[in-house]
């Protein structure tokens, strides 16, 4: 049994060209790409390698402290 090659419609390679040309069309109208961002992590450093029980109250009181501000800048009613 000889086996055929596989040779698609000319319709499916019409549909193959058109989907081409909608999507080249799309990307154009969408602009050139944004470079991805260079921050790859937004947490405050509050301090490097704590080493002792000081150096996390340290931490402890800063977390407060900046969560305090939070609170202040947005006046939550729930909080007061």
């Amino acid at each position: 049994m000889k086996l055929t090659k596989y040779h698609p419609s000319i319709r499916r390679l019409q549909e193959d060209f058109a989907a081409r040309v909608a999507r080249r069309k799309y990307t154009a109208a969408r602009g050139p790409r944004r470079e991805p961002s260079k921050i790859t992590d937004n947490s405050v450093p509050w301090l490097e390698n704590p080493a002792s029980v000081a150096d996390y109250m340290e931490i402890s009181a800063r977390v407060l402290e900046s969560e305090t501000l939070w609170l202040k800048r947005f006046n939550l009613s729930s909080t007061n």
